[in-house]
C-alpha cells in the first residue's frame, strides 16, 4: 500500500523523524492498516547523513508542508483540496489520487511540528527540490486567488526552515503575487494596471532579486544565475510532472529578464 500511495520506495522518510511518524499515522487512519507500524522509526535522523531524495520522499514532504500551509488560516478551502487533488490526478492517476487525498485528509487532522519537519527537510533535501517545495506551497496558497497573510507567514518559516535563502524566497513571493486577483491591494505594484500583459516591470525586478538600477551586467548575472538553479534537470530524478513544474518557473524567469531587457532596449 505504502509504495502503491507514494509512487516509489521511500527513502530518508523511512529512516524515521517527525514527517515518517506523521505519514505513517495518516496512512493507519485512513486505511487502518496500523498507524505508526508502517514506519520504522526506531533509529533517530542522522542530520549528518544526506540520502538521495527519492519520488516517494518528496511525494510525503509535499503532503505535510501542504497541509501546514492549507491549515494556515484556520480553514481548509476547497479551491486549495482542488488544487493538491489536480496535481495528484495528473502526476499519479485518479486511484493513487484519492489515496493521497485520504492520506492528507489525515495529515490535516494532525497537529504538525513544522520545525522538526522543516528542519528533517533541511538535512535530507537538495537544494533544487526544496526550491521545488516552496513553489507548490505558494501554488496552495494561491488556489483560492489571493495569498492570506496567514499562508505567507507559515511559508516563510517553512522557507526559512529548510535553508532557502531570503533573497530567493522574495523572488519567489514577487512571481506568485504577481498572479493575486484584482482584488488584492497589491495589485497596482505586481501588475500593469491600464493593461494586464503579465507581471509589472517592477515586479520583473524583484522575480530576477536586483534592483531597477542594476546596470545590464549585473543584470545578465542575476539573470544565467536564476537559469542555473531553476533549471528542470535539477529535478528530473523526480519524474516529468515536476520536471514540468521547474519548467514553469523557469520560463517565469525567462519572461521576467526578457521585459526588462525590452524597457531597456537590449537585445
Amino acid at each position: 500500500m505504502l509504495g502503491k500511495i507514494f509512487g516509489a520506495s521511500l527513502g530518508w522518510i523511512l529512516g524515521g523523524g517527525p514527517i515518517g511518524a506523521i505519514i505513517g499515522l495518516a496512512i493507519g487512519s485512513a486505511f487502518d492498516k496500523g498507524g505508526k507500524s508502517i514506519f520504522d522509526t526506531e533509529h533517530e535522523d542522522n542530520p549528518t547523513k544526506k540520502q538521495r531524495t527519492q519520488r516517494g520522499d518528496f511525494s510525503a514532504a509535499l503532503i505535510v508542508v501542504s497541509a501546514a500551509v492549507m491549515n494556515a488560516d484556520g480553514k481548509i478551502l476547497k479551491s486549495e483540496l482542488d488544487f493538491v487533488k489536480r496535481f495528484f490526478v495528473k502526476n499519479f492517476g485518479e486511484e493513487v489520487a484519492k489515496e493521497k487525498i485520504k492520506v492528507l485528509g489525515e495529515v490535516l487532522k494532525q497537529e504538525i511540528p513544522i520545525d522538526d519537519v522543516a528542519r528533517q527537510i533541511k538535512f535530507h533535501m537538495r537544494i533544487a527540490e526544496k526550491r521545488l517545495l516552496l513553489q507548490y506551497m505558494f501554488g496552495i496558497a494561491l488556489a483560492d486567488g489571493e495569498i492570506a497573510q496567514s499562508e505567507l507567514l507559515m511559508i516563510k518559516r517553512i522557507s526559512d526552515g529548510i535553508g532557502i535563502n531570503p533573497y530567493e524566497f522574495r523572488s519567489m513571493q514577487a512571481m506568485f503575487m504577481g498572479q493575486q486577483g484584482e482584488t488584492n491591494g497589491n495589485r497596482s505594484k505586481y501588475y500593469n494596471t491600464k493593461k494586464h500583459h503579465g507581471p509589472s516591470l517592477a515586479t520583473c525586478y524583484e522575480i530576477l532579486g536586483v534592483p531597477s538600477k542594476a546596470n545590464d551586467t549585473e543584470l545578465k548575472k542575476a539573470y544565467r544565475k536564476l537559469a542555473i538553479k531553476y533549471h528542470p534537470d535539477k529535478v528530473a530524478h523526480l519524474g516529468e510532472d515536476h520536471m514540468q513544474a521547474a519548467e514553469d518557473k523557469f520560463q517565469k524567469v525567462q519572461e521576467a529578464y526578457d521585459k526588462i531587457k525590452e524597457s531597456r532596449g537590449l537585445n
